[in-house]
């Protein structure tokens, strides 16, 4: 759509005039950006579909659908899980894939459909579609189902936007490392990389386990109690997004019903709203290259998958995905640069909407969740241009960004941006969670200060020719967990009286379904019955931990050590790059016992048996040069060209940079 966002515009037009035109403009433009993206989340199910079906990912050097998603083309497990359900049942309805690809249904109609309509129903519910709108629409799925199948599809359709309640309160630092350290804790009991959400709920799950059974209240009785002197440090406690102890439903009608939230301030006659829209909309259209541009993406076909016949190329499939998940990013940074103008000046009052999440329902196809995240993360992005600029070219990927976002500052962004697409996505997150812990342990520091935090130097190949020590985080999660000096680690903890003011100058947050947040409540509860006074709910979380360490973990327990020292030492996890496995854990011979390896450490390192048996001996990856740090690897040979990607540690090394021997 071509515009004159320059054109005069006379004193005389009436304040009706602008702010409509304003809305229609991003409304427009915001439906080409939406239709775009459809087309190439389809081709992009196609092709994850190929990778699913025949574990392609396997003879790329990853064990996990997961593992790959994060470390390639940079997307979220949820967001594959949800387009491969929808693939598969528009593999059964082709009325609703035709219907789909010629943009006469919205991706949020479609999911209904696609839950409900059978091959001799869909041409019915394809007619329903296109009079009602979601809302309608998903009423009557409902009431079409029986009621075995009801809990079914209701499920089916409101997993985009679960986990959808906030549990968040005030900690002190030294809290929010320990919690940090009990996510670890978890992952290590659990085998594998939990959400913090369900590592709240065995946190919680294990404190009730042996605390007493506590009376009857409710967590938000709980929750608006202030102790006398708590004052604002207690103020963070738990809140509830969604309404921790309703049902969808009902919670469904409560939005619905509940008052709208102010609004921002309207000038006379509309002209700063059609000058802040037609400067959004130049911004998002801003050329990122012809094939980025949404007109070129709707006009011709997107690039087919490569040749779904028995051999698939699974690294063309790599490339293809890679280059597709680009386009949709960019696409998703637009859609997020629009959809905040929206909201900021209210517009989409003047296209008939209540709220925001209703027009990106009906309008955009788009569930509440996504929209409300796309605008947080513009603006998060806003105040640093480089990694913005960085996103939406495609030069980091979403999971590189949601984690760069939290320690980037405007003076070193650039450093974190190099950093970022040098190792894996796995070493990035823990060395921005040791940054995490660093600062709020400095919370408490003499003289502390929220300084820029500053990505470290992973080793290369040429500055270590020999085996020495792994390169140290800025704070070492086992510090934590080990010290002894740590007046939180000791049991009872010194320093902890319950109720006694500390500061709390941290938060901790987590999205959480209904259910875990019922007894993530329960378990407060029965901490402070169990305490005989009101605990802050940071208070009970030292309590959780203590009680999970007591159960789970061996501190002082030198056999066992000694036993696992190659695990202790690689964190109980597999040393793979990019592998978040934890469960199922075997020490591997670098070099082979076949081949006179011996039992040093040197030659040992934690592999979990997907990466050991089906990665090592069956050639899908390489791993050469000493333990711990000092590994050589390769993902993904193939014997006509060079392997997937090389790593030194979990640094990415170019193309001219090989393995000694090899």
């Amino acid at each position: 759509m071509s515009f004159s966002p320059d054109a005069e515009i006379g004193r005389e037009e009436a304040p009706q005039s602008l702010r409509p035109l304003a809305a229609r403009l991003l409304e427009c433009q915001l439906a080409r950006l939406s239709r775009a993206n459809a087309l190439i989340e389809r081709r992009l199910a196609q092709g994850l579909h190929h990778l699913h079906s025949g574990s392609l990912y396997r003879r790329l050097g990853y064990v996990r659908l997961g593992d790959y998603l994060t470390e390639r083309p940079g997307l979220s497990l949820r967001r594959c899980q949800k387009l491969l359900r929808t693939e598969r049942a528009l593999h059964d309805l082709p009325a609703l894939a035709a219907a789909f690809e010629a943009g006469l249904l919205s991706s949020s109609k479609l999911q209904v459909l696609a839950a409900v309509a059978t091959p001799a129903t869909q041409e019915l519910w394809l007619a329903r579609a296109q009079k009602l709108t979601v809302r309608q629409l998903e009423d009557q799925a409902r009431a079409a189902r029986t009621a075995a199948s009801e809990s079914e599809a209701t499920g089916a359709a409101c997993n985009d936007d679960a986990p959808d309640v906030l549990i968040t309160f005030a900690a002190p630092g030294g809290v929010v490392a320990l919690w940090h350290w009990a996510l670890d804790l978890v992952r290590r009991v659990a085998g594998r990389q939990e959400p913090a959400w369900r590592c709240a709920e065995y946190l919680a799950a294990e404190f009730l386990a042996g605390a007493p059974t506590p009376g009857p209240s409710s967590p938000a009785d709980a929750n608006q109690f202030v102790p006398p002197g708590g004052g604002s440090a207690d103020r963070g406690n738990s809140q509830l997004a969604g309404g921790g102890d309703q049902s969808s439903d009902r919670r469904e009608r409560d939005e619905r019903n509940a008052p709208l939230p102010p609004r921002p301030q309207r000038d006379a006659a509309g002209l700063e709203a059609w000058l802040e829209a037609t400067r959004a909309v130049r911004e998002a259209l801003r050329s990122l290259g012809a094939a980025a541009d949404p007109d070129v993406i709707i006009s011709g076909r997107p690039p087919e998958a490569p040749d779904a016949g028995e051999d698939v190329n699974p690294w063309e499939l790599d490339r293809w995905l890679r280059s597709l998940v680009r386009l949709r990013q960019s696409l998703a940074w637009r859609q997020g640069r629009l959809l905040r103008t929206l909201a900021a000046l209210a517009l989409f009052e003047e296209l008939g909407f209540r709220r925001l999440e209703d027009f990106s329902t009906e309008v955009l196809g788009m569930s509440p969740r996504r929209a409300r995240y796309l605008i947080s993360l513009e603006r998060r992005l806003e105040l640093l241009p480089l990694l913005l600029d960085a996103y939406r070219r495609g030069l980091v990927t979403w999971c590189q960004t949601r984690l760069l976002v939290r320690v980037a500052r405007p003076g070193t962004e650039s450093r974190w941006i190099r950093y970022a697409r040098d190792v894996t996505v796995r070493r990035l997150e823990d060395v921005v969670t040791s940054c995490d812990i660093a600062l709020a342990l400095n919370d408490g520091a003499a003289g502390g200060t929220d300084d820029a935090p500053l990505p470290p130097r992973e080793p290369k190949p040429r500055d270590r020719p020999r085996h020495t020590s792994a390169p140290d985080l800025p704070v070492l999660l086992s510090t934590v967990a080990s010290s002894t000096e740590t007046p939180l680690m000791e049991y009872p903890p010194s320093g902890f009286v319950p109720g006694a003011g500390q500061p709390a100058t941290r938060r901790i947050s987590f999205f959480a379904p209904p259910d875990v947040a019922d007894i993530w409540h329960a378990a407060v509860r029965a901490a402070r019955t169990a305490a005989g006074t009101h605990l802050r709910d940071w208070e009970c979380l030292v309590l959780f931990v203590h009680a999970m360490r007591q159960s789970w973990d061996n501190p002082a327990d030198t056999d066992w050590r000694r036993r696992y020292r190659i695990l202790e030492r690689d964190g109980w996890r597999c040393r793979a790059p990019g592998c978040t496995s934890r469960s199922r854990l075997n020490v591997h011979h670098i070099v082979f016992r076949s081949r006179l390896g011996n039992n040093d450490e040197e030659n040992l390192v934690s592999l979990c048996i997907g990466h050991h048996q089906a990665g090592v001996h069956e050639q899908r990856i390489r791993c050469l040069g000493s333990a711990p740090d000092a590994l050589w690897w390769e993902l993904g040979p193939r014997p006509d060209g060079p392997p997937l990607v090389r790593y030194f540690g979990e640094s990415i090394l170019g193309a001219g940079e090989r393995p000694p021997g090899s």
